[in-house]
């Protein structure tokens, strides 16, 4: 018995919730398999800054699409094991920039030969499906892009 899957609809946050830590623990494993120490839910923000070398943390909770407060945590974890650095803004003193440490950039062509390895892997599952759930996935973000989902329940329910 699956109650979440069984429940459709009405438990799509919860499903993809599940979906999501047996994604982010699969990749975690992959790293323990290459002896990095190098956590899944710190990617997003450890590759940003690897692809554009220097950020605020407003940048990156923009093109993340995340909190401030998330980056921040992030950003806190990965300067505690001496992957990335924070400084003062060279134009606004009270803003924070990151980047890679040095330690950070050594690490990263060992990640960047996983991530590939990760890809590859994604891919051969993701295009073996009937429906490729990556374009299921922007589908559904460009419709609450378009209009929050508590907008579209209180038209539906006529509320408010």
């Amino acid at each position: 018995m699956d109650i979440i899957a069984d429940l459709g609809s009405l438990a799509f946050g919860s499903r993809l919730k599940r979906m999501s830590e047996i994604g982010m623990q699969s990749v975690q494993d992959v790293y323990v398999l290459y002896g990095v120490d190098f956590e899944t839910k710190d990617f997003p923000l450890f590759y940003y800054l690897s692809q554009k070398g220097e950020a605020s943390i407003m940048e990156i909770s923009e093109v993340l699409k995340v909190t401030h407060p998330a980056v921040i945590q992030t950003a806190k974890g990965l300067e505690k094991k001496g992957l990335i650095i924070s400084k003062k803004s060279a134009e606004d003193a009270r803003k924070r920039n990151l980047k890679l440490s040095k330690k950070g950039k050594n690490l990263l062509p060992k990640l960047e030969k996983i991530w590939t390895e990760i890809k590859a892997l994604n891919n051969s599952i993701f295009e073996n499906q009937k429906h490729n759930i990556l374009e299921a996935l922007k589908e559904i973000e460009d419709v609450w892009a378009e209009k929050t989902y508590i907008e579209r329940f209180k038209e539906f329910h006529r509320i408010g």
